[in-house]
């Protein structure tokens, strides 16, 4: 397969991930969408054989970690002293992905019934 075309599929599959680790949040998605074309923007002059098979690699790797790393959540409202809560949900390829030791159960009937809780070092935050 030519590199052209890898290159070219390689974007595609790069929109289809973001697209879906991005589901149903349009600022996240249009900020991927702008940084993707702008990263492909920047090496579209590349012409050495082995920077270029660089290059897809880091589109494979990318499309990875869109597909099994990004977990996004959503706040819920909080009852008083509570501490925040977020909802999260996983997409098919990060359940897959999961070890089976890596899957919850809950402990308790209450602890079953509520949203875990995670927090990330990676934090994006939207501008005020």
């Amino acid at each position: 397969m030519s590199i052209r075309r890898q290159v070219l599929g390689g974007y595609r599959r790069l929109l289809r991930a973001s697209r879906q680790a991005f589901r149903d949040d349009a600022y996240a998605l249009q900020q991927a969408h702008l940084t993707l074309r702008q990263n492909f923007i920047d090496n579209c002059q590349v012409t050495d054989k082995k920077q270029l098979d660089e290059l897809v690699k880091g589109i494979d790797e990318a499309e990875g970690m869109l597909l099994h790393h990004i977990v996004q959540g959503r706040a819920k409202e909080a009852n008083g002293n509570e501490a925040v809560r977020f909802e999260v949900k996983l997409t098919d390829p990060q359940r897959q992905a999961m070890r089976k030791d890596e899957e919850m159960t809950p402990l308790t009937e209450k602890s079953g019934s509520e949203p875990l809780v995670m927090n990330s070092g990676n934090v994006c935050q939207r501008p005020s």
